[in-house]
């Protein structure tokens, strides 16, 4: 299967997945021209195909970075010219040769990713499995040419043979493939500043489902050999009722969140996190040994209830990636009922924070409010329980009024239930300007 990418090729979006479709196609035969649209910004190029772009004229194809608008002028132009619209999620489920997994949920991807991940390194060896896609980099790498004629050897270049990506709304919502094993934590009111509703945030994630195949070819079957894979798979949390609807109609098979968990799992998470991973591991036929001993070393992910040390007896946490409420509600109940304090803060998305004050009410959790959304949270949060921060702009002080706020058996996470863009450029950049004052805090 030859690529179809050929001609003049437009990316819309120069971040991170424009840098990385643009590395992609100046290798490719074919290609004639790469033109970026970035909203008039000044970008640096990294091959001499590539160009600033003005319009879309003489542009055959359109790559649609993940967060770029789906209303934006030049997707509107590319609908009116006739315009073809991929991205790089899409070519990537398109182009893989071995089995793709795909997770996507409000809460808890980039945990359940990982857990597959080592999961599958477990059982197949780490030299077979690849990782990318919303919390790393598109995997236009691994994109193979593959043929495989009657009765001839398939040949097949890439060693990896399966590929676990992170799927976020932003790269599904116009993504017309699904991947072979799909999973669907959970979906809870999120990205409301982008999507236009709840009903199209969630019809988003749907499509990690939508476009399954109920059957495979005997080519597909060649190339994965380990297993047979007769029909796609999509893992469902049967206890969230939006993402039950999912398995509504559905061609694949439909395998729901197990409760069948091996314990003495080290992983500080949502239990659904570790239920998911694990029934997606079984449909991997991943052995029970294998899972088993991965749940008891497998440490979490950074920014993701990741410890960071302990001083004068107080535990101190970075939960940087969690950016909704419901993460943090999560967080509050990993914790001790009164032992718990949270920096929280950031920049709002829209989202509905009623249940996690009561939370926070229930389990007697203190809180340092900071940045945009520091007054807001103040005020709607009992008295009693916020910790008074005199400077919410300066993230270092908040940690340091934060430590004064706090004694010994205390739990102190940084999970700000907000985006990060009011003070950092991403959530990442903020857990690691945490995790540096912690560690560089005295005491013992």
């Amino acid at each position: 299967m030859q690529s179809e990418v050929r001609g003049s090729i437009g990316i819309l979006g120069y971040g991170v997945d424009g840098q990385c479709v643009a590395d992609w196609l100046c290798g490719l035969s074919g290609i004639d021209r790469v033109f970026v649209f970035d909203d008039g910004k000044k970008c640096e190029y990294r091959n001499a195909k590539c160009e600033l772009g003005s319009n879309l004229d003489g542009v055959d194809l359109v790559f649609r970075s993940p967060g770029f608008p789906l209303d934006h002028k030049l997707m509107v132009e590319a609908k009116e010219k006739g315009i073809p619209v991929t991205s790089s999620t899409t070519e990537v489920l398109k182009g893989f040769g071995g089995v793709t997994v795909g997770v996507t949920g409000s809460n808890g991807k980039t945990t359940c990713v990982a857990l597959i991940e080592e999961f599958l390194k477990a059982e197949f060896g780490d030299d077979r499995v690849g990782r990318g896609g919303n919390d790393g980099i598109p995997r236009m790498d691994l994109i193979e040419n593959w043929s495989m004629e009657k009765n001839a050897k398939c040949e097949y270049r890439n060693a990896k043979k399966f590929l676990v990506l992170e799927l976020s709304s932003f790269q599904l919502i116009d993504c017309p493939v699904s991947p072979n094993i799909a999973v669907v934590l959970n979906i809870t009111p999120n990205h409301l500043n982008w999507h236009k509703d709840m009903k199209e945030y969630a019809e988003a994630k749907r499509q990690i489902v939508a476009h399954q195949k109920s059957e495979h070819d005997e080519g597909f079957a060649f190339r994965i050999s380990h297993f047979a894979l007769n029909k796609d798979i999509a893992v469902l949390n049967r206890e969230d009722s939006i993402v039950k609807k999912f398995a509504e109609g559905l061609e694949s098979g439909v395998h729901w969140f197990t409760d069948d968990v091996p314990e003495n799992i080290k992983c500080v998470t949502h239990p659904d996190t570790i239920r998911a991973a694990v029934t997606a591991a079984r449909a991997l036929k991943v052995s029970e040994e294998n899972i088993g001993k991965v749940l008891k070393e497998f440490p979490g992910v950074p920014h993701r209830l990741e410890f960071i040390r302990e001083i004068d007896g107080v535990k101190w946490y970075n939960d940087s990636s969690c950016t909704t409420p419901e993460s943090v509600i999560t967080a509050c109940e990993v914790f001790p009922e009164g032992k718990l304090v949270i920096l929280m803060g950031g920049r709002d998305k829209g989202m509905d924070f009623s249940s996690l004050y009561e939370v926070i009410k229930k389990r007697g959790v203190r809180v340092v409010s900071y940045g945009e959304m520091a007054e807001t949270f103040r005020s709607q949060i009992p008295s009693e329980l916020v910790i008074e921060n005199p400077e919410p702009s300066d993230f270092e002080k908040t940690i340091e009024v934060t430590r004064s706020a706090s004694k010994s058996g205390d739990n102190v996470v940084l999970s700000p239930a907000c985006a990060s863009f009011d003070m950092f450029k991403n959530a990442k950049e903020r857990g690691r300007r945490f995790s540096l004052i912690v560690r560089e805090m005295g005491g013992k």
